[in-house]
């Protein structure tokens, strides 16, 4: 499969990771896992994928340092960012924007949106 369909999913909750790993493979695209931010970064910054969906509250690293990470090393050629989060306070969102997040989507999510805004951002 073409590295242009790999997803990397970063999320700490089992239930969420398995429910996006579903959806997004019934899409058509490959997805791994990783359940903390640390193994986020290790993976995200391996350029093997062309899109990270990030939970924002996660073990080691939150979704805003591993953000700061993935736009530091991919200056050039920037990695698309879906934050996921049920964190609504405007202290996150700001934090996400002014890391240059490409999408924001809370939790529950609305798969039909989340399938909308991975289309866009691959097809970018």
């Amino acid at each position: 499969m073409s590295e242009r369909n790999r997803i990397l999913v970063a999320d700490d909750d089992p239930a969420s990771t398995e429910l996006l790993t579903y959806f997004l493979e019934s899409h058509g695209f490959q997805v791994s896992t990783a359940n903390d931010g640390n193994r986020a970064l290790e993976m995200g910054t391996s350029g093997d994928y062309q899109l990270v969906i990030l939970d924002v509250h996660m073990p080691m690293y939150d979704g805003v340092e591993v953000l700061q990470f993935l736009r530091k090393r991919y200056v050039l050629r920037p990695i698309k960012v879906i934050a996921l989060t049920g964190d609504l306070s405007d202290e996150v969102r700001q934090a996400l924007e002014g890391n240059g997040i490409d999408s924001f989507i809370t939790k529950p999510v609305d798969l039909a949106l989340l399938r909308e805004e991975v289309n866009r951002l691959m097809a970018a």
